[in-house]
């Protein structure tokens, strides 16, 4: 954690003489590799740190930028028609569709998948029709009844690679979950200082290959939750330091707003990323029927509507306060499928009543839908 608050308090605070020889190569590089763009002062402090306090791992100020010359290229590719030209912030998933078990939640089994049957997967009429984005872990554990395996990115970065530039040739952008709560509890054991390390270097992997926002792991407040605040922020923190560029989101527990300090001390974009629970009504139409409470008792919505917006407005009230740079609002989940006889997540609804539901979302707060795969 000190490690962590002295970067950024570097970030915040080191001055910055625009006429020095080598800020005038750092603020040519970031040209070179946005499109003409003056680099903020953060940015160059973070290239800075990297050369006077990272030396053994970014020794030249060609090997410091390397991202943002991986930040360039990615810009080509999306200029070329690949997956990354979707823009993000209408991005369509469908998370957990289709049902069929020998594709259901791909985005936890796809790095231990063949590579023909992630082809096979991305070929599907809900995927190749529908979606312009697609969810994949990059590191995960053991839980048998999801069918998820273990795989470590940073052991394995070339496979990962891998993976990632298939969603993209498939004219698929990736969203980055960067692991999952099983990797946590079982390959790092529970270690705070681990899962940041490994957050910080998942993401500048993640950063070189592209993809369009990157998420620390489902349902946060499982594992952290309001009594962890200080711990949720350094997740964050540790995901914008290895990759600068790319928006960092947060996933939560049904009917749970995001705290507005998940976000502090982090710039550039910033996602909520929320969860209806699938029983909740989709509401909207301010009927009593509708009405639900939230899990700490505290809230009270109509329906999934009434959260979405909620989490919305409050969050851009933050923002006009400068507590953000920039906040989206979104949702994760909010319908299932049916995937076997006898599952415990209940009800079950078919794609097209998914995407109806997440069209009444988009008008209630949500930038996107990752769900149903709605359109705005």
């Amino acid at each position: 954690m000190a490690n962590d608050d002295g970067y950024q308090y570097f970030r915040r605070t080191h001055p910055i003489y625009r006429p020095d020889p080598l800020i005038k190569l750092i603020v040519e590089r970031y040209r070179d590799t946005h499109e003409g763009a003056e680099p903020k002062d953060p940015a160059i402090r973070h290239i800075l740190w990297r050369l006077m306090f990272e030396r053994n791992r970014f020794p030249t100020l060609e090997q410091a930028t390397a991202q943002w010359q991986a930040h360039a290229d990615n810009q080509t590719i999306a200029a070329m028609g690949a997956g990354l030209r979707h823009d993000w912030r209408k991005a369509r998933a469908a998370w957990l569709y289709p049902g069929t078990r020998k594709y259901w939640l791909a985005s936890q089994r796809m790095m231990r998948w063949t590579n023909d049957t992630i082809d096979d997967y991305l070929a599907l009429p809900i995927i190749k029709n529908h979606t312009t984005h697609v969810i994949v872990c990059c590191s995960t554990g053991k839980r048998p009844e999801m069918m998820e395996e273990p795989f470590n990115a940073l052991k394995n970065p070339d496979r990962m690679k891998e993976v990632f530039e298939k969603i993209i040739a498939a004219d698929k952008a990736p969203i980055a979950w960067l692991m999952s709560q099983e990797f946590f509890k079982q390959q790092l054991r529970g270690n705070h200082k681990k899962l940041l390390d490994q957050l910080r270097h998942t993401a500048e992997l993640v950063q070189d290959v592209g993809c369009a926002f990157m998420v620390g792991f489902r349902e946060l407040g499982e594992i952290y939750g309001n009594k962890d605040l200080d711990k949720r922020s350094a997740m964050m923190r540790a995901m914008r330091r290895g990759a600068p560029d790319i928006p960092v989101a947060v996933h939560e527990r049904g009917l749970v707003e995001i705290p507005v300090s998940d976000f502090k001390y982090v710039d550039g974009d910033c996602i909520s990323l929320l969860q209806t629970s699938f029983r909740c009504p989709t509401g909207g139409d301010n009927k009593p029927k509708d009405r639900v409470t939230s899990p700490s008792g505290h809230h009270v919505y109509d329906g999934a509507a009434g959260f979405i917006q909620a989490n919305h407005d409050r969050m851009k009230k933050w923002e006009q306060q400068g507590r953000m740079e920039r906040h989206t609002n979104a949702v994760g989940e909010h319908s299932i499928p049916s995937v076997f006889p006898g599952q415990p997540w209940k009800p079950t609804r078919s794609f097209a009543s998914a995407q109806k539901r997440g069209a009444k979302l988009l008008k209630h707060g949500a930038a996107f839908d990752l769900s149903g795969a709605a359109k705005s």
